[in-house]
């Protein structure tokens, strides 16, 4: 993204990072009665419209200035997208409106074809990718809402959007003391608001925000960002079909979209740091239930695959990764200043301060509420597999919410286990940079010793055994951390009256603050009778 030029110039080339990417998947089971959960059910079954122009790119079948177009008009005007295209899944506009910007910033302005330059034209506009006629206007304290009044849809009203937006800036700004965006001076709205543009979006997309110019310098933070951006918000006028039904899809699409509005207020976005998607994205669905916890609209990608390094999840998927955030952040406390959102505001900030990013910066933060990063996503690691509630389990174990996530995306299971105490040592590997392992032991076989060996691949596995009795979860032996010639051993473990045992195995070895490829640790697990 360039530094220089008039605001104006710079519309449409500033990355547009946003958006509620809320896929069905493992959604719970649809009934004949239930049309939203019947039309879940089916999308779960399909790709989504930026899946499927992906697709069509990695096997040859279009262009990359092909794709660049079909993003757009999928984004813009979905009527004109190809039907090979077209998904009833649900789907997010971030990851597609950010390439759409930066493929156009590449290309000869005076070279592009007429379906590129029909989607530049529609993308360098005062709010990026909604350049239509919106008659219709509301001013709240700090929003100013365009919108056609006969074209909201799934039974909302104006009020509505205006108070889950009101709503949203309370919460995050207001009590959690979030850097509040910078004014847009050439939006031209009344008394600096933040646009809102509901506009006639893809039936499948939820919305996005999108940079719209630099404001270098955000007035409402203590330091300089040095690349803080002003941005606008769109959001689909019709929320019917969507997971969670109408009023929960939109209170849950406008918390996460007005914590990218955040994002890009910190500069966080456009300079220093270069932060991953899992922490932008992910984060941001995390952000839903810290603002209205009970629309659960991110019940619907549960689960990440937990085999993969956090700050190398998914970059073309990154939402279902908010668990693990929840499961990091939740002992500090949820919905309440200084609580739980204060680990992901103390991360922004440390990108925003250009101090650290990604690993490091979330390092930070844990160490600012009194631990390290590999403790922490070592109990979250404990808390995820068994997703108890909390009564007589630990509170850095245990999920307010895990019987429903559970019940939403099914029961996490054990990625191997040990059969019988004495069989030959289990050989397994888990990736470097936070990852884990969950292996099964027996529960009725007596006492045992168990000894993890490191024998390749330089990581650091912490490693507890963990005894589930009903909803109660404890420790049958003090945690160890294997690494180099140092193993972690148990002696004479006990699984007496544990329903399930299970070797909680955490890969805490950082190889880099933002590792580009994902290497492994290899190790066995070697049981004998006590």
């Amino acid at each position: 993204m360039p530094r220089t030029g008039t605001p104006r110039a710079r519309r449409g080339v500033v990355a547009a990072l946003a958006c509620l990417a809320m896929l069905a998947a493992l959604a719970p089971a649809a009934s004949a009665d239930d049309p939203v959960a019947s039309n879940v059910a089916a999308a779960r079954l399909s790709p989504t419209t930026p899946q499927l122009i992906d697709a069509a790119l990695a096997s040859g079948r279009i262009t990359a200035a092909q794709a660049t177009v079909y993003r757009g008009w999928a984004l813009m005007r979905p009527d004109a997208l190809p039907a090979a295209f077209v998904s009833p899944t649900p789907w997010d506009g971030t990851l597609a409106m950010l390439e759409v910007t930066r493929a156009l910033a590449r290309m000869d302005p005076a070279r592009l074809s007429p379906a590129l330059a029909d989607v530049a034209a529609r993308v360098d506009t005062a709010c990026p990718g909604s350049s239509g006629n919106l008659p219709n206007t509301k001013s709240t304290n700090h929003f100013f809402i365009k919108y056609r009044t006969s074209s909201i849809g799934g039974g909302l009203t104006i009020g509505q959007y205006a108070a889950a937006l009101e709503s949203t800036w309370k919460t995050e700004i207001s009590t959690f003391g979030w850097a509040r965006p910078p004014k847009d001076p050439g939006a031209g709205v009344p008394g600096g608001r933040y646009l809102v543009r509901l506009d006639n979006l893809s039936s499948s997309l939820y919305g996005y925000v999108a940079g719209t110019t630099y404001a270098r310098n955000n007035p409402a933070t203590g330091w300089n960002d040095r690349d803080s951006v002003a941005s606008c918000m769109v959001l689909n006028q019709n929320f019917s079909g969507f997971p969670s039904g109408p009023t929960d899809s939109l209170r849950a699409t406008v918390a996460h979209e007005f914590n990218h509005s955040l994002q890009f207020g910190y500069g966080a976005l456009t300079g220093f740091g270069k932060v991953k998607n899992v922490f932008v994205e992910g984060g941001a669905s995390w952000m839903e239930d810290e603002v209205f916890d009970g629309a659960d609209d991110n019940y619907f990608y549960l689960w990440p695959n937990f085999r993969t390094p956090m700050a190398q999840f998914d970059p073309k998927f990154p939402y279902p990764y908010w668990v693990v955030f929840r499961a990091l952040t939740e002992r500090y406390g949820t919905g309440v200043k200084n609580g739980g959102e204060n680990v992901m505001q103390f991360f922004w900030e440390q990108v925003s301060k250009e101090a650290s990013t990604n690993l490091a910066a979330m390092g930070k933060a844990l160490k600012h509420e009194g631990t390290s990063l590999g403790i922490a996503y070592h109990d979250a690691a404990i808390a995820l597999r068994f997703n108890v509630s909390c009564g007589t389990t630990p509170k850095k174990w245990c999920l307010q919410e895990g019987p429903a996530y559970v019940a939403a995306g099914g029961a996490n299971s054990n990625m191997a286990s040990v059969a019988t105490i004495g069989d030959p040592a289990y050989a397994g590997k888990v990736a470097n940079d936070y990852a884990l392992d969950w292996i099964g032991l027996p529960a009725g076989q007596g006492a045992f010793d168990l000894t993890l060996d490191v024998t390749s691949g330089g990581g650091k596995l912490r490693t507890s055994i963990v005894c589930r009795t009903a909803d109660t979860l404890s420790l049958l032996a003090p945690t160890e951390v294997a690494k180099g010639s140092t193993d972690a051993t148990f002696t004479s473990v006990d699984p007496t009256g544990c329903d399930t045992v299970v070797a909680v195995i955490t890969n805490e070895n950082q190889t880099k603050s933002s590792p580009k490829t994902i290497t492994n640790t290899n190790y066995s697990v070697t049981t004998l009778p006590a």
